[in-house]
């Protein structure tokens, strides 16, 4: 396990309000946990496509890892249930797992067992349909769901249908503000900052980074956090899946975009310290009443029209 430092680039909120939606007074919650650092990781780990139980093993003992060293959240990487590189619809449907599956039931149970919360990814079934979707799961069950709204060309993805943004995509926990996306959805920076605008404290984030995504992993993820000023967990693999190597790269990326962690092509869960009060403080204060960069507040979203027209075909 690795443990990082825990960031301390922001300045502290004072009594005003932030400039989140939710407009509380000095970026706290009733009953939050922010003392000296609240411990989260990130699982790298292999999966295999064809042994669901066995990935749910491996989840489980995770889990229990986790809350041994005191984690309250873990993310998980993409499909880690069940797999993601299938080649036709038939086969991704024949992968997938719907939430009353007692497998699932298990990685509730391990979560309620552990007191500890988990973003777990999975090919999931409902109705017929399957989604790429993404679990949070808590001492108390399932709390939160998201299905993947930008869908690449590959894998399972071709088979799946996009989310339709109906769930919620930030979940409140004892330990602060949790909001998920997907692997592709880093691309748009529209994901990351519509979360960053629900209030998250941290962007949980399952990725399966195939060979020659180190370019998102050095830099786009920093960018990220940065532009959102917000925790990014990014769990990927670091194994390979029908002949396609994953990069690992597995990440937890500060507000001020410093690397807390990066887990590079070992196996294993890797840790870091956040204090969310980081991530609610969306007014830098370089010099108080001299520099100071609203970052939140200066936004102009009636400038910003372009970015939701539809785009012409063929682009």
């Amino acid at each position: 396990m690795v443990n990082a430092a825990l960031d301390v680039q922001h300045a502290a909120c004072n009594s005003e309000p932030c400039s989140l939606p939710h407009g509380h007074q000095r970026c706290t919650l009733p009953g939050l946990d922010t003392g000296s650092g609240i411990p989260i990781g990130v699982a790298q780990m292999s999966v295999d496509r064809t042994d669901a139980a066995a990935n749910v093993d491996r989840v489980v003992e995770i889990l229990r890892a986790g809350a041994t060293a005191g984690h309250r959240l873990v993310v998980f990487p993409e499909c880690v249930l069940t797999g993601y590189l299938f080649d036709s619809r038939a086969d991704t449907y024949a992968a997938a797992l719907n939430v009353a599956d007692p497998r699932i039931g298990r990685v509730v149970d391990a979560c309620r067992a552990n007191s500890i919360h988990a973003v777990v990814g999975l090919l999931e079934e409902t109705d017929g349909v399957v989604h790429n979707s993404a679990l949070v799961i808590g001492p108390s069950g399932i709390i939160g769901r998201y299905r993947k709204q930008h869908l690449p060309y590959l894998g399972a993805d071709r088979f799946v249908e996009q989310g339709d943004g109906t769930e919620p995509r930030v979940v409140d926990t004892p330990f602060g503000r949790v909001g998920v996306m997907i692997c592709f959805d880093l691309r748009f920076p529209e994901s990351a900052r519509e979360l960053a605008l629900q209030g998250a404290d941290v962007i949980a984030m399952p990725t399966n980074w195939p060979a020659g995504s180190d370019f998102l992993a050095d830099h786009v993820t920093r960018v990220r956090a940065l532009e959102n000023l917000t925790y990014l967990a990014v769990a990927d693999r670091p194994d390979s899946e029908a002949g396609t190597p994953f990069i690992g790269r597995s990440q937890i990326i500060a507000p001020s975009g410093a690397v807390l962690v990066d887990a590079g092509q070992e196996e294993g869960l890797f840790g870091a310290e956040i204090d969310v009060r980081n991530a609610r403080t969306k007014r830098l204060i370089i010099e108080p009443g001299r520099f100071e960069l609203p970052v939140f507040s200066g936004r102009r979203p009636e400038m910003y029209g372009e970015i939701t027209r539809p785009v012409p075909p063929g682009r």
